[in-house]
């Protein structure tokens, strides 16, 4: 190798150390791999616990409203956060070795899996927080003005389509709550063992150096 090459490699390797000890956290994104491990174990210490979750009930709508927010939150985060598994893994497509297709495809396909699972408990809470409104018209009231004309004031309200639709989608996200905790618990862990897997994979095929990745998709 070049001195050059030497070179390039180290600084490259100095930039790597310099991201790998990176504070993470809600202001500051993840730039590596490891550090996008680190951001989603972050979220999952953030999940309301078994207990809390085992307690939730229709008939505490404020405490179940507030579980939904929380764990909305986490997963708009932690669908963010897998966004930048492809910033991290850039590899100019004539420089990416022939050998990183097949960890390549698992990586994506694991993520979209991922993504596919989370949407199922996102898209429950949806349903439970943002129900269909429909605009409609509460009061109509008739106002006499000084110069003797009448004035029509009305009063709309938005109201939910379905009332019972929502009350059965309150009730079975309580009686599935605990089932769609732990989906996201394994979802989570299992994108972190993905992640694990695929850097092994990738340091090993490239001969122990695994200073970049390729990622494409």
């Amino acid at each position: 190798m070049s001195k050059k090459g030497e070179s390039n490699k180290r600084a490259r390797g100095s930039a790597d150390d310099a991201a790998e000890t990176a504070v993470v956290d809600d202001s500051n994104p993840p730039l590596t791999m490891p550090q996008i491990q680190t951001r989603i174990r972050q979220l999952l210490a953030r999940l309301p616990t078994k207990e809390e979750t085992a307690a939730l009930t229709p008939d505490d709508l404020p405490g179940l409203e507030a579980w939904c927010r929380t764990v909305r939150g986490i997963l708009r985060n932690y669908n963010l956060t897998l966004n930048f598994v492809a910033v991290a893994n850039y590899q100019w497509e004539p420089d990416r070795p022939g050998h990183t297709g097949q960890s390549l495809g698992a990586l994506r396909n694991q993520i979209s899996l991922s993504t596919a699972q989370t949407n199922i408990a996102s898209n429950h809470i949806g349903r439970v927080l943002t129900p269909t409104l429909d605009r409609q018209l509460m009061k109509k009231r008739t106002v006499q003005l000084e110069n003797g004309d009448k004035e029509e004031i009305y009063v709309y309200e938005n109201v939910v389509n379905d009332p019972e639709m929502l009350q059965l989608n309150r009730e079975q996200l309580c009686s599935e709550a605990i089932y769609k905790r732990q989906l996201l618990v394994s979802t989570m862990e299992q994108m972190c063992q993905c992640m694990d897997d695929y850097q092994k994979a990738e340091a090993g095929a490239a001969g122990g150096d695994g200073q970049r990745f390729s990622m494409a998709y």
